[in-house]
């Protein structure tokens, strides 16, 4: 039982160590964005998903440092009405003034920067992972909620 117990103990910090570096960056990546689950909206000839992720980068003292980012996606289609969760997306960031503004909170239209699927392997400012369309629209950084305009939600960066 001593034997069992020593061994744990060993091997605990080596497990915790190994889940707590969950993110692997692509080479020459800035970041990676990603969103667990959205909701997914219909309304008439609107489609659209919202949901909070978290981007993460490692900062110069090789921390990982992680912001959370409202997102929203959308397009024009011919839907329906409902509401229901859906999966999330996965967004890796190759453009340090991207990284950047998200990190600063910045609002980021998907058609002010030039975004890829990650198959097309074409120089682009993110890569789509999955989880957008390209028919689709998005914004990161979005305004969760209407009183957040008056409040001055600012996210705050954790690193570790």
């Amino acid at each position: 039982m001593k034997h069992l117990l020593l061994l744990f103990m060993l091997i605990c910090p080596v497990v915790f160590a190994e889940a707590a570096n969950i993110h692997h960056f692509p080479e020459g990546a800035q970041g990676i964005l990603s969103v667990e689950r959205l909701t997914q909206g219909k309304l008439l000839w609107l489609q659209g998903r919202v949901g909070e992720g978290s981007y993460t980068r490692v900062d110069s003292e090789g921390r990982h440092c992680t912001i959370k980012v409202p997102v929203v996606v959308g397009r024009v289609a011919n839907t329906g009405l409902g509401i229901e969760a859906v999966g999330g997306l996965s967004i890796i960031v190759m453009n340090k003034r991207l990284s950047d503004a998200l990190i600063k909170g910045e609002r980021i239209n998907s058609n002010e920067w030039q975004f890829a699927a990650l198959a097309e392997r074409r120089g682009a400012d993110g890569y789509i992972v999955k989880g957008i369309e390209a028919d689709e629209g998005f914004v990161l950084n979005s305004k969760r909620r209407w009183i957040s305009w008056l409040l001055d939600e600012t996210p705050m960066l954790h690193c570790q």
